[in-house]
């Protein structure tokens, strides 16, 4: 991404709250990242009983315009072209954030459909998140594993951790509903003790572009042994990242 666009997602305030943007450069530098990071998209359509899915396939600065893949659900596709409105939440960089869509042009590319969205003059940011949380590269592994999903064990890895919570992608079918308790949850950070502990669902979907369960979860009393695992851990990563890329 151009560094004008990372420092545009770093230069807004970091208060706890809700946020309206309305900088262009802003709103555009949001959609990059959502794209980059191959974020899964809910997309609410009013009127449908439930939330579909989607992803960003491209931003077009020039043209004031960006693309969405397929909604998953025909019901939502269907009302979304009727009403060509819809609203979008996702997750990026510990906030979440809401977007509303305005269907320019809907195509379609080997049965798939493409819809054309109108950039928004404003999106809305909600920082929930007490803890500093952090983004796992790529080559650093940390298996995850719930014993009892649905009445099944999946295993997974983590894609962010933080003292109060993780986020992981679980290789499962099965979706627990939001405030549900999974416990004895075992997470395996290297070079240190594994730990176990229980985790309430705050968002639960499947992430058809990694092809498993995309959960974000808070961390259920944990002991003050398994906090300080966690914070030295974090505290190690960022050590070895600042001297990787000092500043």
């Amino acid at each position: 991404m151009p560094a004008t666009l990372t420092h545009a997602l770093q230069g807004e305030a970091h208060n706890s709250g809700e946020e309206t943007v309305t900088s262009r450069c802003m709103i555009i530098a949001t959609l990059h990242q959502l794209k980059a990071e191959h974020e899964l998209l809910s997309v609410r359509v009013s009127g449908c009983p439930d939330t579909a899915s989607s992803a960003i396939l491209g931003i077009k600065e020039d043209q004031d315009c960006y693309y969405l893949d397929e909604l998953n659900l025909p019901i939502s596709h269907k009302a979304f072209l009727k009403k060509r409105k819809a609203v979008i939440h996702c997750r990026l960089q510990g906030m979440e954030v809401r977007i509303p869509c305005k269907l320019l042009k809907a195509s379609s590319d080997k049965g798939i459909a493409l819809y054309k969205i109108g950039l928004p003059k404003r999106i809305v940011r909600i920082q929930r998140r007490e803890h500093f949380r952090l983004r796992l590269n790529a080559g650093l592994v940390i298996p995850v594993t719930v014993p009892r999903l649905e009445g099944h064990c999946a295993s997974g890895e983590a894609f962010d951790l933080s003292a109060g919570g993780v986020g992981a992608f679980i290789h499962t079918s099965d979706v627990p509903s939001r405030g549900q308790i999974l416990s004895e949850v075992a997470i395996a950070l290297p070079q240190a003790p594994s730990f176990k502990t229980s985790i309430e669902i705050r968002f639960a979907r499947v992430d058809e572009i990694h092809h498993s369960l995309r959960i974000g979860g808070r961390f259920v009393s944990l002991d003050k042994n398994q906090e300080r695992i966690i914070a030295h851990f974090l505290a190690e990563q960022q050590r070895k990242r600042r001297r990787h890329n000092p500043v």
